[in-house]
């Protein structure tokens, strides 16, 4: 990403109440990252300020997204979900803006909360029933949210924060042709699904493991910054990504523990049915949701797939074969 310029610092420290010289780096920053995490004090205490280049190509849509992000991930943790709650400037924003060379950049602040992430390979069959009641409740509150199949830019009447547009952003992105047309294939499929309010509304779209914080029986859900308007079983397959990466297979290369993913599917789903049940026949619809999974992370990583090309190999063969993964729910569910 675009290192943040001194002068960014500065005019952002300043709205929020601080110094460039207090901020401290807290996470981000690294070539993937959309953004750059700084502690600062606040009170007794600390707070996080996130700062993010918008490009000027579709400013105004992209500050819209953020604030449309910004106000679902505030209606969750007013209603009960345990997440990094975005707090409002001193001047009652929820975020600011500064510019420096014809740049807009954005700053929004954040509660720091205690915890840790767990490691990918840990076995804890009772953080993964919290981990699924965790989505389960963000999947329940969405259900009450105004938006849900999409937001609608109230300038223009423009429908943003829909998966056609992620979509379509990942396969201007994908560098492969093989890989396109399967991408091109997945989208046809998804096409074909309902969209009901049942099934269907504004999700987190990124809650695998290493955006929860752990603390005692408490998980925290951070990042809000790729929320959409989603089918909710596309939450669920997410969360199986790093026992696909670690545990099981099934994401970069062939499935060798097929019955670890059950189980961790039927723990994780004993939690989220505590807050939100799925129709069965949605959950037999997870290979889809993990297929479209597997490219976007395939597109995502390329820079470091590219380096390793038995990685690489392996994974578009994944892709190119989509093979089965977890098949039909209904009929593999592990007894109780």
């Amino acid at each position: 990403m675009i290192p943040v310029p001194q002068s960014v610092l500065e005019s952002l420290a300043d709205y929020y109440g601080t110094v460039a010289g207090k901020l401290v780096h807290f996470g981000g920053g690294r070539e993937e990252s959309d953004g750059v995490i700084y502690a600062f004090p606040y009170g007794d205490g600390r707070r996080l300020l996130k700062i993010l280049f918008i490009p000027e190509e579709g400013q105004r849509r992209g500050l819209f997204c953020l604030e449309e992000r910004l106000r679902f991930a505030r209606f969750m943790g007013e209603n009960g979900a345990h997440i990094v709650f975005p707090q409002l400037s001193p001047q009652g924003n929820l975020y600011e803006t500064t510019l420096s060379e014809s740049r807009r950049w954005v700053g929004y602040s954040m509660d720091v909360v205690p915890g840790k992430s767990r490691q990918p390979t840990e076995w804890d069959p009772a953080f993964f029933r919290d981990w699924g009641q965790t989505v389960g409740r963000l999947h329940r509150l969405a259900r009450k949210y105004p938006s849900w199949k999409s937001s609608v830019d109230p300038v223009n009447g423009e429908t943003v924060l829909t998966w056609q547009e992620e979509w379509e952003a990942f396969h201007q992105w994908i560098p492969d042709d093989q890989v396109k047309r399967k991408w091109l294939e997945i989208r046809r499929e998804l096409e074909a699904l309902p969209v009901t309010r049942e099934v269907f509304g504004f999700v987190h779209n990124d809650p695998h493991i290493w955006n929860l914080l752990v603390h005692g029986d408490r998980i925290t859900v951070l990042d809000f910054d790729v929320a959409n308007h989603h089918w909710f079983v596309s939450d669920i397959a997410i969360a199986c990504q790093s026992v696909l990466s670690f545990i099981s297979g099934g994401m970069s290369g062939k499935v060798y523990n097929r019955e670890k993913l059950l189980r961790f599917l039927h723990l994780f789903l004993e939690g989220y049915e505590r807050e939100h049940r799925l129709p069965a026949e949605w959950l037999d619809r997870l290979d889809l949701f993990i297929a479209y999974r597997r490219i976007l992370l395939f597109t995502v990583m390329q820079g470091w797939i590219q380096s390793q090309p038995d990685v690489h190999r392996s994974w578009k063969a994944m892709i190119l074969s989509g093979p089965e993964v977890v098949g039909a729910w209904s009929k593999v569910r592990p007894a109780v």
